[in-house]
């Protein structure tokens, strides 16, 4: 009894200090708003000047060019593999940081007005939670690493990001990233030795498919005693794979399964890279007013604070330079 009365007054005291925490947390907040508004009214001119600043640098982070929206595309990696295509777009996404237009317009082959548009690329990895093939979610926050196991990336696959300052250049910057990405000297010299085996494939099924139909032809030949292992006359006059009587039923299956994957390779996986899902724009922007707003108007009033307490504090400042200095 005394030691569950001991651990309410523990729970209770605990709770209780948080409490005080919080209200001391508040009470600073307070405090340093009404110290705020006391410097404000005694420098009210100088205010004015760092309202008139914030809302200058608000309208000019507004402006059509300064604009940031988000789209993203899903693809399906044929030829290399995430780590090539991840290094390749830092490597693109280094030229707007440097301001440097006329290099990523020639880095992609694309016109610098295009070019003009683009801030950054990223790359995140698809993850497979379970182990089963199955995409479960995409690694926004780019924190699993390629070595972790409890969380399987998906190798060929990926989700790249765009970051640009106009919502109607989606499906251009999608086109020169594929073109991009085929032009690649290396990614080209496997996508050309992918499709060469995928040829040869092909041409390897068609001698296989022929080479099981000379031997079915064979088996049923073979006299009536074969023949009765059909349910019925109908079943021999099936096409291949309508029943498993058929002789080399499996072997059959087994083929047009491989041939359903080549001609899906033929067809739509002619690229290094195939997109999955088109490139799409995400409804907000990723740097809202109100984000621009709240932040712009904090920096404005630190730096407010911090001039008008040097500017109050001025003599002592002096006196204590001047003493150091003596």
């Amino acid at each position: 009894m005394d030691n569950n009365t001991q651990q309410e007054m523990n729970i209770f005291q605990v709770m209780e200090r948080i409490g005080q925490s919080i209200k001391k947390f508040f009470c600073l907040i307070l405090s340093s708003l009404g110290r705020v508004a006391q410097l404000a009214y005694k420098y009210k001119y100088l205010f004015l000047v760092f309202v008139a600043l914030i809302v200058a640098l608000c309208v000019y982070q507004r402006r059509d060019n300064a604009k940031m929206y988000r789209a993203q595309m899903h693809i399906l990696i044929n030829d290399g593999d995430l780590f090539t295509y991840d290094n390749m777009l830092k490597q693109l996404s280094e030229y707007p940081k440097r301001h440097d237009v006329e290099g990523l317009a020639e880095e992609m082959n694309i016109s610098a007005e295009l070019a003009s548009k683009i801030y950054s690329f990223q790359c995140y990895h698809v993850i497979d939670i379970n182990h089963d093939s199955i995409m479960d979610y995409v690694d926004y926050k780019n924190d699993i690493k390629l070595g972790d196991t409890s969380n399987v990336i998906v190798p060929n696959r990926a989700v790249i990001c765009a970051k640009l300052n106009d919502p109607n250049y989606c499906e251009d910057i999608q086109k020169s990233l594929i073109a991009y990405f085929s032009n690649n000297p290396y990614l080209a010299s496997l996508n050309i030795a992918r499709l060469s085996s995928l040829e040869e494939r092909e041409w390897m099924f068609h001698n296989a498919l022929l080479n099981l139909d000379s031997l079915q032809k064979i088996e049923l030949t073979k006299g009536p005693s074969y023949s009765m292992e059909f349910a019925s006359q109908k079943d021999r006059d099936k096409p291949f794979l309508t029943t498993k009587r058929q002789p080399y039923y499996q072997e059959m299956k087994t083929l047009f399964d491989i041939n359903e994957n080549i001609a899906v390779d033929m067809s739509c996986n002619l690229e290094v890279a195939t997109v999955v899902s088109n490139m799409q724009l995400e409804y907000k922007l990723d740097n809202p007013t109100w984000k621009i707003i709240l932040y712009t108007t904090l920096l404005g009033l630190i730096l407010f604070t911090i001039i008008a307490g040097i500017w109050e504090h001025k003599k002592d400042i002096v006196k204590y330079l001047e003493n150091k200095e003596k």
